[in-house]
């Protein structure tokens, strides 16, 4: 079946980056939107537009299907948001005659749940983390004991972070249970937990990009690395994965194409694994969606996996340039978030009062920002996300100094001192780093004098960004060669 006309079930910039590639392929876009965000770049770029006096939208199941239905959409995206991997939603999608743009139902509700996938990755041979699913908080004691301390207790049903608490010791395990339990059931619907062994800190999260169409084939579209995380969720991403191995390298990919194939798995998706420091590996979750972090594997394949997501929505096999494909040069993604990096990464919120997007070669955005909105602090904190490729890692990190130097989001606070701290970091910037560096970071609390600096630095930015756009390149080169209070470099404000 042709998708003609596609409902957006998802907003910000991955609403915006559907509506890129549907404008490409002809197909119409219905975004749906609140009061306040009626200006962003998603509404404003979509075919149609639906405001909704609901608080999340997106979140609403029958909402959306009826504005799907009234509007005529063939189809519909959930993007990464609240509903993506849902089967339900998934089910009641088919169940009206549309399409649902992500995995089948029958491999969305195995992924979905992390003992079952758990137990397909030990039936398709992939190694898994010593652990188990629990009922009791009696029986998480009894597994802790047997594995040994420390452990990590999950929802079966989590993600993104959440539904995650690590307990070091039988008396913190109780308190642990008790956290999990409360926001497993509030995030995911199901208290359902598991135990797993805790691996350490120095340990690095890699993950494999997955496209499986209807026709059987699976592939794999090379590794990410996103080890540069806070509270268990990923701020910088890159591929090719530095300091692994080509023999690693090929049998994770190899993993990761067993597992999807295993469960029957179609659409883009992600399989997950931890190395340790030995260099084992160990399958952790699929995530049945697109992920944040898609465009580095774009810009190291030339794929656009959207694109591939709509072609195997139609039924179609995948293309030989895709089933084909080879690895070129190197990116990294550095998701700019409204987060205060002086104060723990606190999530923020405002309006945008200027910015400006720093171009070359090599240099992308995927933007769900523009001057005056609101940024919301009821849904997630990303503004947008600078991907950068280069011929190799060198030219990529290079690229990318240059690049956050120019990126200015003004309004509010941002993680963008963070990253120009990270690419100067040098674990980073020479590849030789795991999921313990964010522990490196230890910024200054602010006080009074420099937050009244920083208030001057942002003012001068936003004056500099507008000369910048009325009189070129020369107050741009002046701008960004600015540089304030050593390594904030004027970016409290972006």
């Amino acid at each position: 079946m042709m998708i003609r006309r596609v409902l957006l079930a998802c907003r910000g910039e991955i609403a915006f980056r559907f509506i890129r590639t549907a404008q490409r392929l002809c197909i119409e876009t219905i975004a749906v939107y609140d009061e306040e965000e009626k200006t962003a770049p998603f509404v404003m770029a979509a075919t149609y537009r639906v405001q909704s006096d609901m608080i999340n939208p997106f979140a609403s199941s029958d909402y959306l299907l009826t504005i799907a239905k009234e509007y005529k959409a063939d189809a519909i995206a959930p993007g990464y948001g609240p509903l993506a991997e849902n089967a339900d939603f998934a089910q009641a999608c088919t169940d009206s005659g549309i399409i649902f743009i992500g995995p089948n139902v029958s491999a969305l509700s195995l992924v979905g749940n992390k003992i079952q996938a758990r137990q397909l990755a030990i039936f398709s041979e992939v190694p898994v983390i010593p652990g188990s699913a629990v009922a009791s908080l009696s029986e998480a004691q009894e597994l802790a004991a047997s594995i040994g301390y420390p452990v990590l207790l999950k929802a079966v049903n989590g993600g993104g972070g959440r539904g995650i608490r690590l307990a070091e010791s039988q008396n913190m395990l109780e308190q642990a249970w008790k956290e999990v339990e409360r926001e497993s059931l509030a995030a995911f619907g199901t208290a359902d937990l598991y135990i797993e062994r805790f691996l350490g800190h120095n340990i690095r999260h890699i993950e494999v990009q997955i496209l499986a169409d209807v026709t059987g084939n699976v592939i794999a579209l090379g590794e990410r690395g996103c080890s540069i995380q806070r509270r268990r969720q990923k701020m910088v991403e890159e591929s090719p994965v530095p300091g692994i191995n080509a023999t690693l390298r090929k049998v994770i990919s190899e993993s990761a194409v067993k597992f999807a194939r295993a469960a029957g798995y179609t659409s883009a998706g992600t399989v997950e694994f931890l190395v340790d420091t030995t260099g084992q590996y160990y399958f952790i979750e699929m995530n049945g969606r697109i992920q944040v972090e898609h465009p580095v594997t774009e810009a190291v394949t030339g794929i656009d996996i959207v694109e591939a997501m709509f072609t195997i929505a139609e039924g179609k096999p995948l293309s030989d340039d895709i089933l084909n494909i080879v690895i070129h040069g190197h990116a990294v993604e550095f998701r700019i978030c409204a987060e205060d990096p002086f104060q723990g990464f606190m999530p923020t919120g405002g309006v945008v009062t200027a910015y400006n997007f720093p171009h070359g070669a090599g240099i992308r955005i995927d933007t769900g920002i523009a001057e005056n909105q609101i940024q919301l602090t009821r849904y997630d904190s990303l503004c947008l996300k600078l991907i950068v490729w280069g011929r190799n890692r060198d030219e990529a990190i290079s690229r990318a100094k240059i690049a956050l130097d120019e990126l200015v989001v003004a309004g509010f606070p941002t993680n963008i001192p963070f990253h120009r701290w990270l690419v100067d970091y040098a674990p980073f910037s020479t590849g030789n780093y795991d999921l313990s560096l964010i522990s490196d970071y230890h910024p200054e609390p602010l006080n009074e004098t420099l937050q009244h600096d920083i208030a001057i630095a942002v003012a001068l930015r936003e004056y500099l960004t507008m000369k910048a756009i009325s009189e070129g390149s020369a107050a741009l080169s002046s701008f960004s060669s600015w540089r304030f209070m050593n390594e904030r470099r004027v970016s409290y404000g972006g």
